[in-house]
């Protein structure tokens, strides 16, 4: 039987807050801010630091509040192009958060659904190689595109946050109950917003589905809804597609923070323990979303 998963000790780095009206370059973002500020945005977050940087920092972060565990391995998310190679970047993440020595692997390919691959990735190395304790570190920064993001109706930031996965708990955290991602690689953009609420419709409805079948007790409802920070219209939509109304949606500060890929979601489930919005017991249901993939994650609040 695989271990348990539980999540503790996040931590998140963000970059400089800039009003949206201050971003320079970036003339797609500009044409947008009407329905930016519709939306709920004002800000970004904007980072002259190199997004490993951005990374180790929220490493050290998280590995600080733990009391500075050892650690098995590291998985580092990102779906930011890399400044060298996947390999150099890992290094580079390695060293600066002061782990040399630790095996580390590099996942990708979801977007600002990578939080999903990355704790598939965690909970995979603490069956395979019993793993006590996984680092895992999220991190993501535009440096050569629009920050406009028109699926979602938000605007991207440059971020970092990690945790610790390990199967027991280590202090307050998350328990992860059961996960579920629906996949269309082949599906293709378009213009036309009722098309795309309809891949999203189907996507989200088909993985809530499956999730369903994987929890022990599905029936039993959730007290919150952590997706990413977009627009408020966007949430609205996903918080239905879910079986939830809006007032369970948990996406803290988008107005000052935007939209930092996964960083969003851990950022989210750190606040509501921060804040004291959950009880031992308590479900948080998460989605993890990107163009083309839909990931739900069931996690449980317990306190240690």
């Amino acid at each position: 039987m695989p271990p348990q998963l539980h999540l503790s000790a996040i931590a998140v780095e963000l970059g400089d807050a800039v009003p949206l009206a201050d971003v320079a370059g970036d003339p797609e973002l500009a044409a947008q801010l009407p329905a930016l500020a519709e939306g709920g945005m004002a800000h970004c977050r904007v980072s002259g630091r190199p997004v490993t940087d951005l990374a180790a920092a929220a490493a050290r972060a998280a590995l600080a509040v733990a009391g500075d565990p050892a650690v098995d391995s590291v998985v580092y998310a990102t779906d930011s192009p890399y400044e060298q190679t996947a390999t150099k970047d890992l290094w580079q993440l390695l060293t600066a958060a002061g782990l040399p020595q630790a095996p580390g692997v590099v996942v990708g390919g979801s977007a600002s659904a990578n939080l999903a691959p990355a704790l598939r990735t965690a909970h995979g190395l603490l069956a395979a190689e019993r793993s006590e304790a996984v680092l895992l570190v999220t991190a993501d920064r535009i440096t050569d595109t629009t920050r406009y993001q028109p699926v979602g109706v938000t605007v991207l930031s440059d971020g970092a946050a990690a945790c610790l996965v390990g199967p027991e708990p280590r202090g307050p955290g998350y328990r992860l109950l059961a996960s579920a991602t629906v996949v269309r690689a082949d599906a293709t953009e378009v213009s036309n917003s009722i098309k795309a609420a309809s891949l999203v419709k189907t996507g989200v409805t088909r993985a809530r589905a499956e999730l369903d079948r994987r929890l022990a007790d599905p029936g039993r409802p959730f007290r919150h809804l952590v997706t990413g920070n977009y627009s408020l219209a966007t949430r609205t939509f996903l918080a239905r597609l879910c079986g939830l109304d809006l007032t369970a949606n948990h996406a803290p500060d988008v107005a000052g923070t935007g939209h930092a890929f996964s960083v969003d979601l851990l950022a989210g489930l750190a606040d509501l323990q921060e804040r004291k919005l959950v009880d031992p017991g308590d479900r948080v249901l998460v989605l993890a979303t990107s163009p083309r993939s839909w990931s739900m994650l069931a996690f449980e609040y317990t306190e240690g």
